[in-house]
């Protein structure tokens, strides 16, 4: 019990302060100092601010908060409901197999992006909204051939795990 104690009493607890340039130019942060973190469903450039437990709670909790109801689950709907409230009618051409497969394809994507590296995601999410390769590596600290190269790599380990599902 004593040794349970001693453990709270030692835990040091931060919070993430996002950074933008202007800050670190304005407050002379270092650029090491920085961190790539959540706040909320956003990833940020962040320094870490230690505070105390209480502090550390009171952050978390509306976040915490805003997590928990993102993953409750979406009630279940009948097929009979859908189709007697819907005038819904299925095309001829449609290939019910193929649009499963695409599912599965997407589905298959969504999980091999989570699982890269945080700076990996950073990349990828710029990427698809459209930014360009020197943007980007201004944001991640990255030169663009640096940032070139590793997309090609990120590309090339995403086409290697999908390729079952073609």
């Amino acid at each position: 019990m004593i040794k349970k104690d001693r453990q709270s009493v030692d835990k040091q607890y931060f919070i993430p302060m996002e950074v933008t340039n202007e800050t670190m130019r304005d407050f002379g942060i270092n650029h090491d100092d920085l961190v790539w973190t959540k706040i909320g469903n956003r990833r940020v450039r962040a320094i870490m601010v230690p505070v105390t437990k209480e502090q550390y709670y009171e952050f978390m909790r509306p976040l915490w908060r805003e997590d928990k109801r993102s993953q409750r689950a979406v009630p279940a709907v009948s097929l009979d409901k859908l189709y007697d409230e819907n005038e819904y009618e299925v095309a001829d051409d449609t290939d019910i197999e193929e649009n499963y497969m695409k599912k599965l394809l997407v589905e298959e994507l969504n999980k091999a992006l989570d699982e890269l590296d945080e700076v990996d995601r950073v990349i990828m999410d710029l990427f698809g909204k459209g930014s360009t390769e020197t943007e980007i590596g201004v944001v991640i600290g990255m030169s663009q051939k640096g940032v070139n190269k590793r997309k090609r790599k990120i590309f090339e380990r995403l086409k290697n795990r999908l390729k079952d599902y073609r």
